[in-house]
């Protein structure tokens, strides 16, 4: 049984849309924009929670409750997901990049759990380009990295241009406090065949209202 629908062209608004942006060599855009992360820092520091799982939680939150992230491109369909999970770039011993793919959960504290085993596992295994070069690409996820050492105010990501790829690519970087708050930079990037900047804007207000809420989604 498929975890995804394909949407019907014919009957989708914004079919013509999605057509004109696959003409495009370079059909992507990205935006970048603060996100106050005080009052989710001080809960994890008060509450003895992982800052870095928690905004990784919330951020699968964000994309589950908006449409347009679930989509993805698939040779000639367009399909929503089910449910999209967050693959992650993290750092291991040796201070080269893993990539780490974070379960699905429905509750904070499973998360918590499955991430840490996830972390783990993907930190002792070497990382080895075969196993992702001309390998079939997960559709239902997210990709995201943390910049934690730069608080930037562009970003961009490395791809293969002349491969289609519509999976969001999210990426945190440094916070740094300011008389605004504990403002951490945060970029989108997205296919613009399947959403425009309303979409964007979307995600980043729910990703505020989510920060702001810590104790409403992460105490279970």
């Amino acid at each position: 049984m498929s975890n995804y629908r394909v949407i019907d062209l014919a009957s989708w608004n914004r079919a013509e849309h999605f057509k004109f942006y696959q003409q495009a060599t370079h059909p992507w855009f990205n935006i970048i924009s603060d996100i106050d992360a005080a009052q989710l820092l001080d809960y994890c520091k008060v509450n003895s929670k992982s800052f870095f799982h928690a905004y990784l939680y919330l951020t699968q939150i964000a994309i589950n409750e908006l449409e347009p992230f679930k989509i993805r491109i698939v040779d000639d369909e367009v399909r929503v997901y089910d449910t999209i999970t967050v693959s992650c770039a993290i750092l291991a011993d040796d201070e080269t990049m893993r990539f780490c793919g974070f379960p699905y959960a429905e509750s904070f504290s499973e998360f918590d759990t499955q991430a840490s085993i996830a972390q783990q596992a993907a930190k002792a295994s070497p990382f080895i380009a075969n196993q992702f070069v001309g390998q079939e690409k997960a559709q239902d996820e997210i990709h995201m990295s943390v910049i934690p050492w730069v608080s930037f105010s562009s970003f961009t990501n490395a791809r293969n241009t002349e491969a289609v790829d519509s999976i969001p690519k999210v990426v945190y970087g440094k916070a740094k406090s300011t008389p605004d708050g504990l403002m951490m930079p945060l970029s989108v990037e997205v296919h613009h065949g399947v959403m425009d900047g309303l979409y964007v804007g979307r995600f980043f207000e729910k990703i505020q209202q989510l920060f702001n809420q810590p104790a409403q989604h992460l105490a279970n």
